[in-house]
């Protein structure tokens, strides 16, 4: 991953949050005409790493857990999207993150980013099977084995697994969605008009 703030907006993402979904259903509207690379980059915290936004169980925190879902509802209807939630048990978030990297490596990272979200929270499917996978990748007009096998590529999961530590160290990321341009954090889907105005002043694209 290149050093690219300066030139390009870094997004941190994660297919365990539906407001990462909700980001990316809106990331090209929102910041696709912008004329600046959208750097993806997969992350997801560990209970070693971040217990604190790592809880397995969705009863230590019953009403946050409860608005989420009254949350996401309502601003997945607004964009016209179906919900499902899946099961709060939580699979082996490297092997899908890793599949990113092997959808990104074949030029269509975006294209399996909306699918795998769409298979976890419009399905409410479990993105560490196999199956769910190459559903996705085939969605997004992708070669479902060679997806699969960047699933399970040791490099690939080994990169993603370093990936939330990186972006603490690096942008001082707290959660996802994450943006960063010209060094500065945006927090939250709800930021983004944010993000697209700062890159419209600096381009000198501000009305």
């Amino acid at each position: 991953m290149s050093d690219s703030s300066l030139s390009a907006i870094r997004f941190y993402f994660s297919f365990r949050s539906p407001y990462a979904w909700l980001a990316t259903e809106r990331l090209e509207e929102e910041l696709g005409d912008l004329g600046v690379e959208i750097e993806r980059v997969p992350v997801f915290p560990t209970p070693e790493l971040s217990p604190e936004l790592f809880q397995k169980d969705p009863s230590v925190i019953p009403n946050k857990t409860l608005y989420m879902v009254q949350d996401v509802s309502r601003l997945a209807r607004e964009r016209g999207l179906s919900v499902r939630f899946p099961s709060p048990i939580d699979p082996d978030w490297s092997i899908s993150h890793a599949a990113f990297l092997g959808a990104e490596r074949e030029g269509k990272g975006h294209a399996f980013m909306l699918e795998a979200f769409r298979q976890r929270f419009c399905k409410g499917l479990d993105l560490g099977e196999d199956e769910v996978i190459a559903a996705a990748a085939r969605r997004a007009d992708l070669n479902a084995d060679v997806i699969l096998s960047a699933a399970h590529s040791d490099e690939l999961r080994s990169r993603v697994s370093a990936g939330w530590r990186l972006g603490i160290e690096r942008d001082r990321i707290f959660g996802v969605p994450s943006f960063v341009y010209a060094g500065k954090l945006y927090w939250g889907q709800d930021r983004m008009h944010f993000l697209g105005n700062a890159v419209r002043r600096k381009s000198g694209k501000a009305p």
